[in-house]
């Protein structure tokens, strides 16, 4: 992932490629009921960088690191260990940090180690009262994104507008319930997060892994319907909501799901579990293994799943051929054995053919588990602790044959889902397709790229994205120093951000480009903040002249009227 982004050339997106690895902050107070707080810290600044064009490392990706480096998932490493364990994660930054609190204050400070160096910064430091504590967090993102890249043009106080319409209430339940190491005592702080702040898409996002991870798969699936589709976790949550579809026995939906995954991202994941779903609803899914293996040859469960669905089409001889391939990867599999087994007899005439019959979950014949319990050992990723055994492999069939002998006519073996998606290839595959959209956009005229930036700053805009947004004009004005709807653009985002003299210059440079109506609408709700009802009228009177039926500065228009109506 940090190859494809340090590709990039100093250009307008040359604060891409810097992969930060934020650590949990530690508590240097006397008080051990808020360690809650060391884990919030990789959170906001997490979020914040992210959205200002920076990769970060997440809980999950870390969780992956420690455990293939042998360390248990909840390691607190010395500095010279996460040196160590930032090189295998190839991280150019680390983030260190501790905190104190006392009489109702928290002071924070962050040092931010150049992997490249390698060389520690000074101490980046944030205090205030405890109920401010986002705030905090805000500011020392910003602090930190400027350390790491002193040329990042976003201001400050569009990164503490970002978190504006946050509880710090349910911000505390949420980080406690992703701490917990109880699935209950989860769920129950996740649940109180969303009821606090029923527009918390990352406490949605978590409560939907609690409930799936608990084999709760209908409340699972109704947390993840309230991530937004096309954000930065729509692609996690429909992959967990696919399976969720899967174990509960909803296939059609199973299958709709994962084809629209399968559009952005046509993981081998994905398709694996989308041939699965055809499968199970009688229809043919043997085109979808076929490709599976072709993109992933090295992964045995893929060959005996298209071993599984050869035997279905009564292929008897490509089935043996890809059973083959499985045990040559795996051949102590004893289910693997016991198909090709099966194969051998029904090619042979020993055993008749029999249609395949859908089975209801019971019990995986080879690890003894039942199917819910193997969903659940995906724990180890998202932190969840269970009391199960844990298996190796990140597959799973959904149930077993009623007969497990694969000598009786009866033997119906199934496919293995993939539970879970290796190294975050979710999120490295999105990573990849913003990449090349970015070098699409290079590739067109510095016009036309600014348009298109333009636009997807207003979806950010309008969905509440500031930092997102920002950057987004930022991008559009280094390609088209001209243009005035980046320059629009970027007043709106400081007008919600809430620094007025920044929008009135930005909408004033807009107005320099081109007179728009737009940026005298923003002109014109600053005024009107500021009780200037004269400067407000002389705004809007500008835009309507521009576009006479502007349906937003004629309600503006009303609202001067009534106050000076009130006036008189």
């Amino acid at each position: 992932m940090p190859a494809v982004a340090q590709s990039e050339s100093a250009n307008e997106t040359d604060w891409d490629g810097h992969l930060v690895w934020v650590l949990p902050f530690e508590n240097n107070s006397t008080q051990p009921g808020l360690d809650w707080i060391g884990a919030s810290f990789p959170d906001i600044l997490n979020a914040r960088l992210s959205s200002a064009g920076f990769l970060t490392i997440r809980r999950e990706d870390r969780r992956y690191a420690m455990r293939h480096l042998g360390l248990p998932a909840d390691f607190h490493p010395t500095q010279a260990t996460s040196y160590r364990i930032a090189q295998t994660l190839d991280a150019d930054y680390v983030v260190f940090g501790s905190y104190t609190v006392a009489n109702g204050r928290i002071r924070a400070t962050a040092r931010v180690l150049d992997m490249h160096g390698p060389s520690m910064s000074a101490g980046l430091e944030e205090e205030g009262d405890l109920d401010q504590l986002i705030g905090i967090e805000d500011s020392l993102a910003w602090k930190t994104a400027m350390q790491i890249d002193p040329r990042l043009n976003l201001d400050e106080q569009t990164f503490l507008a970002a978190s504006r319409d946050l509880r710090l209430d349910a911000f505390e339940n949420y980080i406690r319930g992703l701490v917990e190491p109880g699935i209950e005592e989860q769920i129950g702080h996740l649940t109180k997060a969303v009821q606090l702040s029923p527009g918390y898409v990352q406490a949605w996002f978590a409560l939907g892994l609690a409930y799936f991870d608990d084999q709760q798969y209908d409340q699972a699936e109704a947390a993840f319907a309230k991530v937004p589709k096309g954000g930065r976790l729509s692609l996690e949550a429909m992959f967990y909501s696919g399976l969720s579809d899967l174990y509960t026995g909803n296939y059609a939906g199973a299958q709709t799901t994962f084809a629209s995954i399968a559009s952005v991202l046509p993981l081998p994941e994905v398709l694996n579990n989308e041939g699965i779903a055809f499968n199970r609803r009688g229809q043919n899914g043997t085109a979808f293994f076929k490709r599976v293996v072709e993109m992933d040859p090295q992964n045995a469960d893929y060959w005996f799943n298209l071993a599984v669905s050869e035997r279905r089409q009564k292929n008897y001889t490509a089935a043996l051929n890809a059973v083959a391939h499985a045990l040559s990867l795996h051949p102590q599999d004893q289910e693997a054995q016991d198909l090709r087994n099966n194969l051998t007899m029904l090619k042979s005439g020993q055993l008749p053919a029999s249609p395949a019959k859908p089975a209801v979950a019971q019990t995986h014949p080879s690890s003894g588990q039942s199917v819910a319990d193997n969903a659940a050992d995906r724990a180890d990723l998202s932190g969840v602790a269970k009391n199960k055994p844990n298996t190796t492999s990140p597959f799973d069939s959904t149930s077993a044959p009623a007969v497990s002998d694969a000598t009786s006519a009866d033997y119906e073996p199934l496919e293995r889902i993939a539970r879970t998606y290796d190294e975050s290839s979710l999120r490295q595959g999105a990573f990849a397709l913003e990449q090349m959209n970015a070098m699409k956009l290079r590739s067109m005229p510095p016009a036309e790229r600014a348009q298109r930036l333009c636009q997807q700053g207003t979806t950010y805009v309008n969905d509440g994205l500031l930092l997102e947004a920002e950057r987004q004009f930022q991008l559009a004005l280094a390609a088209d120093p001209n243009s005035s709807t980046a320059y629009t653009g970027l007043a709106e985002v400081h007008e919600y951000a809430g620094s007025m003299k920044i929008a009135q210059q930005e909408a004033n440079k807009s107005l320099q480009a081109k007179p728009n109506a737009a940026a005298y609408l923003v002109l014109a709700r600053i005024a009107l903040s500021q009780h200037d009802l004269t400067g407000a009228r002389s705004n809007i009177d500008n835009a309507l002249h521009l576009e006479p039926n502007n349906t937003a500065a004629k309600g503006i228009l009303q609202a001067i009227q009534a106050r000076q109506g009130q006036q008189q």
